[in-house]
């Protein structure tokens, strides 16, 4: 595949998606829908999912169990077969509190390159997640501080 050319549907697509989870809120999911291919495959550290509905009950879960979550989109990039997304994003989470680290998306388009057909999130949730949790986190760190010795 040849790199993008400035009317490569990929950078509309790529951007649209940015839009999307950049302005994501429990009223606005099912726009996902509209940048999306029905049948997404969306991988984070906690699951693997196939789907439009798949997706958007995820997202609107994370909604549920977590204050004011939202991603704010730093970087885009569309490399020959894939486009990547450097989010940061924050929310307030039971257990653990305030919430806030930097991740990578990296999202792959239909055929026509007009839609995201797939989506894996890159972020440490060994760090960023497990580690705060009171008494599994202490575990973590004594581990990682052992490791690294």
């Amino acid at each position: 595949m040849n790199n993008p050319t400035p009317d490569d549907p990929r950078i509309t697509a790529l951007q649209n998606y940015a839009d999307v989870y950049a302005r994501l809120t429990p009223e606005t999911l099912n726009a996902l829908r509209d940048v999306t291919t029905p049948d997404i495959c969306f991988t984070d550290p906690f699951t693997t999912l196939n789907g439009q509905n798949a997706l958007c009950a995820y997202m609107g879960k994370m909604f549920e169990d977590a204050e004011d979550a939202r991603f704010i989109i730093s970087h885009h990039m569309l490399s020959t077969d894939m486009g990547f997304l450097r989010w940061h994003f924050s929310a307030k989470v039971p257990v653990i509190g305030q919430w806030n680290f930097i991740g990578m998306s990296e999202v792959t388009f239909n055929a026509d390159g007009t839609l995201i057909a797939s989506h894996t999130d890159h972020w440490d949730s060994g760090s960023k997640f497990y580690a705060r949790i009171p008494v599994l986190g202490w575990v973590i760190r004594r581990l990682a501080k052992k490791v690294a010795q």
